[in-house]
């Protein structure tokens, strides 16, 4: 008769760990995204930041040097801003909201940067050719 419970036990283990492992924002989920996003400007990868834009380019034009060009104007901007405001103290996401077509979403992210002051920012995202959410680049 211990078997079974130990099945049972064992089986519920897994089922909860499953769940609190796919809840911690670990998955390509919009949230997800933006958060990956705001831990890159706080480490200042502004690479790992560009790497999660939904990037289009005309035909002939060169993706890797795309990348590179707003890595740079990230840096030069960014850098700057994130100087002044101190840093990202802390971030909280608010909502998100995956249009009915689930191509789109807006997450809404409260930023609290070390200098004090505070920011709510809409950040849009999209799926990608491969099924992927990034930060879209449309206002």
């Amino acid at each position: 008769n211990l078997i079974p419970m130990k099945k049972i036990f064992g089986f519920m283990v897994l089922a909860i760990a499953i769940f609190a492992l796919s809840s911690c924002g670990g998955g390509n989920t919009p949230s997800a995204v933006v958060e990956k996003a705001v831990k890159c400007i706080q480490a200042e990868d502004y690479e790992g930041y560009v790497n999660l834009m939904n990037i289009e380019v005309k035909e002939g034009e060169d993706i890797e040097n795309a990348k590179t060009m707003l890595v740079a104007l990230m840096k030069e901007k960014g850098g700057k801003s994130m100087k002044e405001k101190e840093g990202i103290k802390s971030y909280e996401i608010l909502s998100e909201e995956i249009a009915e077509d689930g191509n789109t979403a807006v997450v809404k992210v409260k930023i609290v940067y070390g200098n004090g002051t505070e920011d709510e920012q809409k950040i849009k995202l999209v799926k990608d050719k491969d099924g992927e959410w990034k930060l879209s680049d449309a206002k």
